[in-house]
């Protein structure tokens, strides 16, 4: 199973928002998350990373 983290930079750290992300949707300014078991959050920012080899997908806040 390829299971995508996703996470947002908080001072410099990545803080981790959402583990099994299955579904991305991008909104104005954020991106609705949707993980394997129908759960959702949305995160203000934009993303800055994606690495399929590390499972994860980066966002910073939008100033």
């Amino acid at each position: 199973m390829c299971d995508i983290n996703a996470y947002i930079l908080k001072h410099g750290e990545e803080v981790k928002v959402m583990e099994n992300v299955d579904v991305v949707r991008s909104e104005a300014n954020a991106f609705q998350l949707q993980n394997i078991f129908g759960e959702e959050t949305l995160v203000q920012g934009r993303m800055v990373a994606f690495n399929n080899s590390e499972k994860k997908m980066v966002f910073e806040p939008v100033a």
